[in-house]
């Protein structure tokens, strides 16, 4: 709606040549992704056109994608994520160490809600998520899943399970009682309490990388990381992780929690005794 029919609603499709469509890709100012993604649904209808004989000649079959340039990977070691939760405000506390600790997209932990948090199997189901206020389905079919409690997490859900008290259906809760937005929480609570904590600023999305990181690194199966994120492929993971993959170990989290999230708790409780 407000990107092709805005150029193209009044057109008819047999009129929309090469060039026009290359004009439109080179008068719009978002990324190369996000340029992707708003060609798909044009790509799709041209080829409808062409199957359908509306058309004689597609003139996608020349149209490239725009080139993407993959994001740098910044996650936080498990030293800078005690660091981070030590400074975070008190109602974002438990959000956080379930982000850093399951891996879960924003808008599926936006759209969580207590029916799909099962304590005694110890599991969280992903059904759905929440992008720009509105509820849908997952990402893919893959983001359909089932992720693994490991107990920072398990004692998070529980002491947030108090806090909420019955307040809302969902997990997580701003200070209004709404719905967690991607962008309020960056603005208002993340790149502040990296601040804070004296820590690199960086993307909200680094949380997801920084559960991959951690896990992989303290030799979690690539197989078992890919399942818990959603990943589609588990190339998608050896891609964006390789450099930390260790060895192949391990599957269900107690690696991780052995080698890294206790030795780091102790180490911070041995700091803060006198």
């Amino acid at each position: 709606n407000f990107y092709i029919l805005r150029r193209f609603g009044n057109m008819a499709i047999k009129d929309i040549g090469f060039r026009d469509i290359t004009l439109f890709i080179t008068s719009l100012t978002c990324s190369a992704k996000r340029i992707n993604n708003i060609l798909v649904p044009m790509r799709s209808l041209f080829q409808y056109a062409m199957d359908a004989g509306i058309i004689e000649k597609n003139p996608f079959s020349r149209v490239r994608n725009q080139k993407v340039v993959k994001p740098e990977i910044h996650p936080l070691s498990m030293d800078e994520v005690s660091a981070f939760l030590n400074f975070v405000p008190p109602l974002y506390k438990n959000f956080f160490v379930v982000a850093f600790f399951t891996g879960m997209r924003f808008g599926e932990m936006a759209a969580l809600d207590w029916r799909h948090v099962d304590f005694e199997r110890g599991l969280i189901r992903i059904t759905k998520t929440r992008v720009n206020g509105e509820e849908g389905s997952p990402k893919t079919k893959k983001s359909f899943r089932d992720i693994k409690m490991m107990p920072p997490v398990i004692d998070a859900l529980k002491d947030q399970k108090k806090l909420i008290a019955g307040k809302s259906d969902y997990v997580f809760l701003n200070h209004y009682g709404r719905p967690l937005h991607p962008h309020s929480v960056n603005l208002h609570v993340w790149q502040p309490t990296l601040i804070k904590a004296g820590l690199v600023r960086r993307s909200l999305y680094q949380t997801r990388h920084t559960f991959a990181t951690l896990m992989l690194d303290s030799g979690e199966l690539p197989g078992w990381v890919q399942q818990m994120m959603g990943h589609v492929s588990l190339q998608m993971i050896l891609e964006k992780y390789y450099s930390y993959i260790k060895n192949y170990q391990r599957d269900d989290g107690n690696s991780f929690m052995e080698n890294v999230f206790q030795r780091s708790v102790k180490q911070n409780v041995a700091v803060t005794q006198p």
